[in-house]
């Protein structure tokens, strides 16, 4: 009975405390321009199985899901699941469906039990069967606190240099995990960013070029 009163004491402070959201997160100075998408998670409605919408206004059509056992939805809206260990998926349609990234930057705000660190990639495909899966460039810790009774608040971000790649994306997939059961996951933010169309280029140089005309 007491082990049972302790479980429910642990959920109960994970579940009250957790949603902080992101803190410190690093958001690129290219983000919500032209040639970019972007998307926030700061809370969620479907545990498991089901696709959480993002929430943040202006965000592309992508779609988070939990794919972990024992999840549920805490009273902050955060994903939880003290038994299992949680794995996410996000995934969505690039720019267009017809372009790669040149950048991608993830922030991940989770409590309790931290990330699985080793389990963070990002996944392009085309419609042709062709695919890539990358490790971030970089990893970088933003924010770290306790959070008794057990692990920390954290805020993570992960960068990914995607210009070289070899295809013409049409969608893509971000994959994470926890390291260990009970952690909360309680915000994500995935920004991309692309190049400019050749049309786009197109445009820029006959501007400069009339504009010059109109100097002389």
């Amino acid at each position: 009975m007491r082990s049972i009163y302790a479980s429910m004491l642990a959920v109960a402070a994970v579940s009250a405390s957790a949603h902080a959201g992101l803190v410190n997160p690093l958001i690129p100075g290219w983000s919500g321009g032209a040639n970019t998408q972007r998307a926030q998670w700061d809370s969620f409605t479907q545990p498991s199985g089901g696709a959480n919408v993002p929430d943040l206004v202006g965000s592309s059509p992508f779609s988070l899901f939990n794919f972990g056992p024992g999840a549920f939805i805490t009273g902050g809206g955060n994903i939880y699941s003290q038994t299992g260990v949680l794995s996410i998926m996000l995934m969505g349609g690039t720019l267009n469906n017809a372009a790669t990234p040149t950048q991608v930057v993830m922030n991940v705000a989770t409590a309790g039990s931290t990330l699985n660190l080793a389990s963070v990639r990002l996944s392009l495909f085309d419609n042709s069967g062709n695919s890539m899966s990358i490790a971030p460039a970089l990893s970088e810790l933003r924010a770290d606190s306790p959070t008794p009774p057990q692990g920390s608040a954290q805020t993570w971000a992960f960068t990914w240099n995607t210009a070289g790649v070899p295809l013409t994306a049409t969608g893509f997939r971000v994959e994470f995990s926890a390291g260990a059961p009970s952690m909360s996951l309680d915000a994500v933010r995935l920004d991309m960013q692309y190049a400019p169309t050749p049309g786009a280029f197109a445009l820029l140089a006959i501007s400069g070029l009339t504009a010059s005309r109109r100097r002389r």
